[in-house]
């Protein structure tokens, strides 16, 4: 496949298709999809003591139709409660499930496997500039 000369933005948004297809075909066995996968992923590592919906489109990135849709499939398959808030009944706190907990670890083992296949064959140095690279780019283009 010839990169040569695409724009960055272009290099970037086939990385994430190819990825997005291979995690979905990993993930597919544990019922969860990429997307799925994200959120639980920050549901597992978040400090906060309460989690909402908006907490997840900030942290994420991502618009309120897109995490309702998701939020409302993970409860369907039995990964997430969403529980109205004591104090404001329009908010909903999002809390894993005994059935999500089940999952992490082989769904976190599926995603390093990917990472690492994204990362074969560079040092641990190139690895590192990479990464910090990635974060200034995502500083950059993300909404303040």
């Amino acid at each position: 496949m010839e990169r040569a000369g695409l724009p960055i933005g272009f290099v970037v948004k086939q990385i994430n298709n190819l990825y997005e297809k291979d995690l979905n075909e990993k993930l597919k066995k544990l019922g969860v999809t990429s997307s799925q996968c994200a959120v639980l992923n920050y549901l597992f590592h978040t400090n906060k003591d309460e989690v909402n919906q908006r907490d997840v489109e900030r942290a994420l990135s991502l618009k309120n139709p897109t995490v309702t849709g998701i939020l409302k499939r993970l409860d369907e398959k039995g990964f997430v409660l969403c529980v109205p808030n004591a104090k404001d009944k329009r908010r909903k706190n999002i809390y894993l499930t005994e059935k999500a907990y089940d999952i992490q670890r082989r769904m976190e083992l599926d995603r390093r496997k990917l990472d690492k296949q994204l990362t074969r064959g560079m040092t641990k140095r190139e690895i590192a500039s990479l990464a910090r690279g990635l974060r200034k780019v995502l500083h950059n283009i993300a909404e303040p």
